[in-house]
């Protein structure tokens, strides 16, 4: 390598440093913010590569601390498995993910509606079409709204 592209190497790895002390980032993520910086693909590549092999940049821990961070917001499974898509995650490590932190839904939304003030009994139909749609949009499925209302 000439000195030049070790400088411009050391230059890319420094920036996902700096960037991983902040966050964690999932590999995509942390691609296309070196892409709109850097124009080296082979070298974002090689550092990526490297980061990886050296645990520092790991889409697991990623997917983890997004799932936990989207859970202390309230938000569903099928809101935060959309929203982490995005990120560039398999549908299988989400997954993985998820059914490793053992996390009851139906409790969560429990919690959301409690939050919303919401808990007590909804009798007007129009009240409880409002309270669905409100869990639907924080992204729990319809088993999980109806054990909710229920307990």
């Amino acid at each position: 390598m000439s000195l030049e592209t070790d400088k411009l190497k050391s230059e890319i790895r420094n920036t996902c440093l700096v960037a991983l002390t902040r966050r964690e980032f999932s590999t995509k993520e942390l691609k296309e913010k070196l892409r709109s910086r850097f124009d080296a693909d082979g070298l974002i590549d090689t550092v990526i590569n490297e980061l990886t092999a050296e645990k520092l940049l790991c889409d697991e821990r990623y997917t983890e601390s997004f799932v936990l961070a989207r859970v202390n917001r309230g938000q569903g499974r099928i809101k935060i498995k959309a929203d982490i898509h995005a990120k560039g995650i398999s549908a299988e490590l989400v997954n993985r993910v998820i059914a490793e932190l053992k996390i009851d839904w139906v409790l969560l939304a429990q919690r959301v509606l409690k939050k919303k003030g919401k808990s007590e009994d909804i009798a007007d139909k129009k009240q409880l079409g409002k309270t669905m749609r409100f869990l639907q949009y924080r992204g729990f499925d319809f088993d999980e709204i109806n054990q909710a209302l229920r307990g």
